[in-house]
This record gives structure tokens, sequence and C-alpha cells, in this order.
């Protein structure tokens, strides 16, 4: 027994050890520019009512509680929100320079206890406004195993907030729109493909060109292109997988691999907005999934089906992909 006790106190002495050398401080900053005057987009970052609007998390969980504090545009004004699955915390105006920053102070009481310090900052550009967001703050002691992984999906969430943003506050111009749609039963088909493999430029090159390709010996027998995913690496950016376009089996035998894609269970997402954005639409499919505890299927891919071809489409946010993430029942 006494042996038993000094194995597990030397384990958890080795874990303290490593853990008390991991550096768990960290600092993300994403920029993105947006045709609205800085008044304007000032106006709405210092406004706490319109963050349920463009928030990346509130998305997941609209039915949040939040509540305001009387003062909730002024310095010592907060918000705070009590999720299921956003967990629970307050975010309060420290400092605010009118048309130049805001500090904020972010305090997480669930699930874990945090405080973090985050930063808006304004620039004037041509008549638009260069808005940057920052997250400086530090990993909890016993989660500084976790500050890799932690870093990208900030940045990730940072990206989406923007875009988001963008679109509420310029709903014309050029952005993504999300909706989860739930769980469905795709078919098994027969399809030609072109493999895939490297950073999202390679990839959009490669989509283009490789749809392009495959429906132009498709013809009218051909299905609408698609993309199946054998692996999305977020935090190298790499991505590998299939272009492919489905075809029936009375169609001619072409230069192309056939295979056969087996149906299932999947959960059902509906990308809305160019094609550029797509990266950001599988993060929050993924993200949605895994916050609802959907548990997906790593044996099946995952694919994305292009409703729309953006040439035949007047306004890119015209342009819907549906993207299916493999699920387990």
């Amino acid at each position: 027994m006494l042996i038993a006790l000094g194995i597990i106190g030397g384990l958890i002495l080795l874990a303290m050890i490593y853990l008390a050398s991991l550096d768990g401080d960290y600092a993300i900053r994403r920029s993105l520019k947006i045709d609205a005057p800085v008044d304007e987009v000032f106006a709405c970052i210092r406004d706490f009512k319109t963050w349920p609007e463009w928030s990346p998390w509130l998305l997941h969980e609209a039915d949040t509680k939040i509540d305001y504090s009387d003062d909730y545009q002024q310095e010592g004004g907060f918000y705070s929100w009590d999720g299921k699955l956003t967990g629970a915390g307050k975010l309060t105006h420290v400092k605010i320079y009118p048309g130049k920053s805001i500090h904020q102070d972010i305090e997480f009481s669930h699930p874990f206890k945090s405080l973090n310090q985050v930063n808006w900052y304004f620039e004037d550009t041509d008549g638009s406004t260069t808005i940057s967001w920052e997250m400086i703050g530090s990993v909890p002691f016993l989660f500084r195993f976790m500050r890799q992984n932690i870093e990208p999906m900030i940045s990730k969430d940072y990206d989406l907030g923007l875009n988001l943003l963008k679109g509420y506050l310029r709903p014309e111009s050029t952005h993504l729109v999300v909706l989860f749609c739930g769980r469905e039963t795709l078919e098994s088909f027969r399809y030609w493909s072109i493999p895939f493999s490297g950073n999202l430029r390679e990839l959009q090159a490669s989509r283009k060109s490789s749809l392009g390709s495959l429906q132009a010996i498709a013809g009218k027998g051909g299905g609408l292109g698609l993309s199946l995913y054998r692996e999305i690496n977020w935090q190298q950016i790499h991505y590998s997988g299939e272009v492919a376009i489905p075809v029936s089996k009375s169609s001619s035998t072409s230069i192309y691999t056939t295979r056969q894609f087996t149906g299932g269970e999947y959960y059902k997402v509906e990308a809305r907005g160019d094609h550029e954005f797509l990266p950001l639409a599988w993060y929050a499919a993924f993200t949605h999934c895994r916050m609802h505890r959907i548990k997906l299927d790593k044996s099946r891919r995952s694919l994305e089906i292009y409703r729309d071809d953006p040439k035949l489409v007047d306004d890119s946010n015209q342009i819907r992909t549906i993207l299916y993430l493999s699920v387990k029942k």
C-alpha cells in the first residue's frame, strides 16, 4: 500500500514539475478591414448589446443567459454570460479612448477560473476601419499543457468573430453566414476524383482546376461538385483529400479514379459566402459538434458539396456550400 502511494505521489510530483516547466502566457491578435467609419465600428464594440449578433461563441448557444450592467457602455460597465455550453464569465470595460481603443477585463468563472485582458484597436484606413482584437492572458496552471491548442483555437474564434462583425455592420459586404442544420443520413454513391494535399491557397487552386476538369468530362451525367477530406490540420493549416464529382453507374469510364462513397450518419452545416471562408465554416462546424458533444466518426470522411457555381451568381454571399461531418449514431 505504501509503495503504491509512493508511486502515485511520485507521478503527481513529476506532473507538477512538468507543468511548472511550461509557459502558460499567451498573446493573440487578429485584424480585419471593415468598410465602415471608425466611429460606427467603435460604437458597436462599445455597445455590449450588439455582441450577441456577432459573437463567435453565442453562435453555438443562442439561448445563453446574458445580463448587462446599467452603465454597460461606460468604463466599469459590463455584461455577463452563463451558458451550458459557453461556460460563465464577465467582460468589463476598463478604459475607453473614443475612436482609438477599448481595453477590457474578461473573467471566466466556469469551466475554470481565469482573468485575462482584451484590447480593441481602431485605425482609419481611407474611410474604412482596420479593427484589431487582442487577448493577453495566462492558462491556469493545471491546464498549461493545453496552451499550444488554445492559441490556434482562440485565433480562429477571433477570425470568425471579426467576419461575423463585418457581416453585421455591412450585410452587403463579402462575409460568411453559418447555419447548423442537424443530422442527416447520406446515401452511398460513385464518384470520380482528383487528390489534393497542401495549404489553403493550394487547396483553393486545386478545387477550382479539378472541378473544371471533372465537370468537363462528366457533362450532364455528373452531380454537384464536392470535396472529401482525409485530414484537416488546423495548426499547420494543411488539407488533404479529393476533389470529386458523383457519377451514375451508366457513366462512361474516364482517366480519373472511380471510387465508392459509403453513406451514413452526418451532421449538416450550411455555409453561405465566398469559398475563401470555408476553412472558417469548417472550424465553426467542428466547434459546434464538440460543444454539443456530437461524436465524430473518424473512420469516414467529411465532405463539402458546392450548391452554387461562383461564376453563375451575382453576389458571392449567395454561394451555398453544404458541409457534412461524419458522426456516430
